[in-house]
């Protein structure tokens, strides 16, 4: 259990300092201004009866708890829209050394092709003869920055500041730059694929009042922008 609980503690610790690079001036980071404030009961329903069993957990206050997220904290979620559709972009049977099938694929979330869009980087064990059990992985520095195969697509989307990284779009020398951190050969020769998505294809991670990424291809009629409940970047990661 101690494990289990230092892992979610070390996700969440990566989470949001990876997030809060995004924040613009003004958010407050020092604990004696925050205001006092009281979290509700995880184990007392809305209508004040206590949890006394899994059942009603499940049931009635889990759902709650989830409620509470999206009203306070990630926002609602849209789902998908039905003119979102799939092109596969270029296919390899010869990646890394013939060892793995490699797919791009770009998925156009709505009809205008020119609109928002991600793309996903697939590598797939060529000796594979069914279904493969595949890993997914959100990247933070583009498809092309996962593995140095220079066939990759090199992302054209906005970038933070890193290796290979100028003016905030991606060069050649940033390929490959976050290898370290993706176990791609070991990945295919243990008979597993491997899919990932530059989370900035989905919301690039600047903060511009939500006029850039998959946001606006939501609003609602007269929105400029998600509503107070609405999802922000977090969610729409997520949701990508």
């Amino acid at each position: 259990m101690s494990k289990l609980i230092a892992a979610i503690t070390s996700s969440f610790l990566f989470l949001f300092a990876n997030v809060s690079l995004a924040q613009p001036e003004g958010y407050n980071y020092d604990e004696d201004k925050v205001p006092k404030f009281e979290l509700p009961d995880p184990l007392v329903l809305n209508s004040g009866k206590k949890v006394k069993n899994a059942r009603v957990w499940t049931n009635k206050r889990r759902g709650q708890i989830l409620e509470l997220f999206k009203e306070h904290v990630y926002g609602r979620s849209p789902k998908p829209r039905e003119d979102m559709h799939f092109e596969v972009t270029s296919v390899s049977e010869k990646a890394l050394g013939g060892k793995a099938v490699r797919k791009e694929v770009t998925v156009y979330f709505s009809t205008d092709k020119n609109g928002p869009q991600m793309s996903i980087l697939l590598f797939l064990p060529v000796k594979a003869k069914a279904a493969t059990p595949t890993f997914l992985g959100v990247n933070f520095a583009g498809n092309h920055a996962i593995h140095p195969d220079s066939e990759i697509t090199l992302s054209k989307n906005w970038m933070r500041p890193g290796d290979g990284i100028k003016d905030n779009r991606a060069t050649e020398a940033s390929r490959g730059a976050k290898a370290s951190r993706w176990a791609v050969d070991m990945i295919i020769e243990r008979g597993y694929g491997l899919a990932t998505i530059y989370y900035g294809d989905i919301d690039p991670d600047i903060d511009d009042d939500f006029q850039n990424g998959v946001h606006p291809l939501f609003n609602k009629d007269g929105e400029k922008k998600p509503g107070p409940d609405g999802w922000g970047s977090i969610a729409a990661w997520a949701w990508g």
